[in-house]
């Protein structure tokens, strides 16, 4: 689907921006295909590509240590090396880490992922030493001269770098205006912000989620792109004060999943953006994705693609006009002091009074707001 073309100019490069690949737990393969010829079979419905970048949401190679005890709902998963095949297939050169599930398996199980990564000449991104420092990003130089620069990172998790601590790359504002100059003086002339952001269980995004990755927009990333949530969102164009825009999309989905909790988290989108040298983007596109039975990536028939393609310009309609705000609430608001109370519930199983005082300081301003709309919405009907 053409989402935006500049007066049918030509493109000296294409890249391709995919969601989550989460190759454990129920995922398996259909037939006797191999990670690298299933994702052959997608890239060759997006070529030619230049280079990718998606989400690995789970650790590599762990061998058998020990996953870390999590204070709170959600799981751990592991994979073994060889679905590092399937980005390289895809055509990544860049495998984003900054994401919930990369410290499944502590910090022994990150240095494992990431050697495996390297092995296989890809690139990790998202893991920031400290704060101390710059933070972590890359570029990509095609083969027709473009410069193209990536920042990972991620938001809401207690695994964030700190300023004597290394973790996974903030997605802050701050963090934003220093990758940018990172990139910039590393020669990239066209620049990716790839945010983990979002909530599961609704295809809109948190309305605090848009304020950062239109201000990333804002401040001179040509695209930012979110994935988290398992489902798509929609997209925007955000004018820029240098006369340029931006391109926002707030939910990509998955490219492949094992972990399917809804028919709505068998879609995904796959951005492809056209670049004539050296600067200017010419041409972005949506590919839609369908994950099949177990939750492998695969083109789909094309009334699947329109359903795909139909929920996307609506979300994209709800954020343009503004609607989308309340719908996220109401979406997140369905089953919260459940899962809230469930979370806690696990906090203390796995850690007792200690564990329960931990998750209660991490709890944020947005989970405030989800309560604090939940209780207003009850009272107004």
């Amino acid at each position: 689907m053409l989402i935006w073309e500049q007066d049918h100019s030509c493109s000296d490069c294409r890249i391709a921006i995919a969601g989550d690949f989460l190759p454990a737990s129920g995922l398996q393969l259909p037939g006797h295909l191999t990670w690298k010829q299933l994702a052959l079979s997608l890239a060759r419905e997006l070529n030619p590509i230049d280079a990718a970048i998606l989400n690995l949401e789970c650790s590599v190679n762990v061998g058998d240590h020990k996953p870390r005890r999590k204070l709170g709902l959600g799981d751990t998963f592991a994979a073994n090396a060889d679905v590092l095949d399937f980005p390289r297939a895809f055509g990544a050169r860049i495998v984003g880490l900054a994401n919930n599930h990369t410290c499944d398996y502590g910090n022994e199980g990150l240095d494992r992922t990431r050697r495996a990564i390297l092995g296989t000449g890809l690139v990790p991104l998202g893991i920031a030493s400290s704060l101390s420092e710059a933070p972590d990003v890359a570029t990509v130089m095609t083969r027709s001269g473009v410069c193209v620069g990536f920042w990972a990172a991620a938001r809401h998790l207690p695994e964030l770098a700190a300023r004597n601590r290394a973790g996974i790359e903030p997605a802050t504002r701050k963090r934003g205006r220093a990758a940018l100059t990172a990139l910039k003086a590393c020669g990239s002339t066209v620049n990716v912000a790839f945010i983990h952001a979002g909530l599961e269980h609704t295809n809109r995004p948190d309305p605090d989620d848009v304020s950062l990755m239109d201000d990333l927009a804002k401040i001179g990333f040509d695209l930012v792109a979110a994935c988290h949530s398992h489902r798509i969102s929609g997209s925007r164009r955000v004018a820029r004060g240098d006369g340029r825009q931006s391109f926002c999309f707030y939910g990509l989905g998955s490219i492949s999943s094992g972990i399917i909790y809804s028919p709505l988290e068998r879609e995904g989108l796959v951005i492809v953006i056209g670049i004539r040298n050296p600067s200017e983007i010419t041409r972005v596109e949506a590919h839609p994705i369908f994950l099949a039975e177990t939750g492998w990536g695969s083109i789909p028939e094309p009334a699947e693609a329109d359903a795909i393609l139909d929920r996307f310009m609506s979300l994209s309609q709800e954020i343009r006009e503004g609607s989308y705000h309340q719908l996220f609430y109401r979406d997140t608001g369905k089953g919260l002091f459940g899962r809230q109370f469930r979370d806690i519930q696990v906090a203390f199983e796995n850690g007792g009074v200690r564990g329960v005082a931990s998750k209660l300081s991490r709890v944020r301003m947005r989970h405030l707001i989800r309560v604090l709309h939940k209780s207003i919405g009850q009272k107004t009907l």
